[in-house]
């Protein structure tokens, strides 16, 4: 009875450590652990529009391999758990490896990007007849990936949700690590400017389009708007084209349980800027600054919407509510939605009523 008993007991804790593994990927940052088979497209990629012209600005035949730190014979739960603790905390650790592992594991080895510098981003859209209006969803993914690979919560759902409203909707695939800031910013503009391009061939006012980020997508919102817009941040060997002519402003910027600040997630360097300037104290702390977004305000002509959970173990509740308290010093017109109990990753029913009441409105009022 007493071997049956030590047995149970040792088939207990396993069956905890195993819970542990895929618990952490999935209630801290909606990853699935398992995800899917190598290659399985992404939903209604058959639709997808290329975003950029013959050259892509920042792309080059190299292989992101010879600049990745790869561990061993990855195993996918294993890198998964890993990549998603890593990327949590104020406090400095060199992670880089458990976040490039799993990328490789997840976007490279899973055929969502490739093996080189060569990613063509692009827009899937989901339209409706008779809506002169849209909205450019961008997927979290702590800059490792787009959970748009994989998932449909940040991108297809929400397009759906859109779409029911009467509002155009484009799921945003944008580069990630290993391509590093701006790139993934630059992805952002070329797909504002994109659609305002081909305003008429979708039936949109060019001046009735917002954005909509989730997690890293949210950073991905809250830079573009305060950082990236209206400049020139392309590479000095890029030639520009008739698109990156075209005014990149948005009139809606909303940001659901967002990471807009690094401060919180200090690891998560290592996904978007050189490892050696993330090792660097003195240039670390630069970074940190430059990205906190809060200290950076700079878009009090443009209405935000932000949702956040008070339990959110990703990115916790400090950076969004210093850029909220940034918006309002600055006299912005900020709706804040604050979801009791919700961990990272919350569900479209905490959000998505009050989100489309406030677009709305905005469309309105043009």
């Amino acid at each position: 009875m007493n071997i049956m008993k030590k047995i149970a007991k040792i088939v207990g804790i396993i069956l905890a450590i195993f819970a542990l593994f895929i618990g952490s990927g999935y209630a801290i940052l909606e990853i699935n652990p398992f995800g899917n088979k190598p290659g399985k497209p992404v939903a209604d990629i058959e639709h997808k529009v290329e975003i950029w012209g013959e050259e892509v600005a920042g792309n080059h035949s190299g292989s992101k391999l010879d600049d990745m730190n790869i561990k061993g014979n990855p195993n996918r739960l294993l890198a998964t758990f890993k990549f998603s603790t890593s990327i949590v905390g104020e406090e400095y650790k060199d992670n880089e490896a458990a976040i490039d592992t799993f990328t490789y594991v997840h976007e490279i080895v899973g055929g969502y990007e490739k093996s080189t510098y060569e990613d063509e981003p692009y827009l899937i859209p989901y339209t409706r007849s008779n809506s002169d209006s849209a909205i450019i969803i961008i997927p979290g993914g702590g800059y490792g990936f787009k959970e748009m690979d994989g998932g449909t919560a940040e991108g297809k759902e929400v397009a759906e949700s859109l779409n029911k409203a009467g509002i155009n909707a484009f799921v945003l695939h944008y580069r990630s690590n290993p391509y590093e800031w701006p790139i993934p910013q630059l992805d952002v503009q070329r797909a504002v400017r994109y659609l305002r391009y081909h305003a008429n061939d979708y039936g949109i006012h060019p001046d009735k389009i917002g954005l909509i980020g989730f997690s890293a997508g949210g950073f991905q919102t809250g830079s573009f708007i305060n950082l990236i817009q209206g400049k020139n941040l392309f590479p000095n060997s890029y030639q520009l084209d008739d698109i990156d002519a075209v005014d990149d402003k948005v009139v809606s910027a909303a940001m659901i349980y967002p990471a807009l600040t690094y401060r919180y997630n200090v690891p998560m360097l290592f996904a978007s800027f050189k490892d050696e300037d993330v090792r660097s104290p003195e240039v670390r702390e630069e970074l940190l600054n430059q990205t906190d977004l809060s200290k950076h305000f700079s878009t009090a002509n443009i209405p935000q919407f932000i949702a956040y959970g008070t339990n959110d173990l990703a990115v916790g509740v400090k950076g969004p509510q210093e850029y909220i308290q940034s918006a309002r010093v600055a006299d912005a017109d900020i709706t804040e939605i604050v979801v009791e109990g919700q961990n990272h990753g919350f569900k479209q029913e905490h959000y998505m009523r009050e989100f489309l009441e406030w677009v709305k409105k905005v469309f309105n009022s043009l």
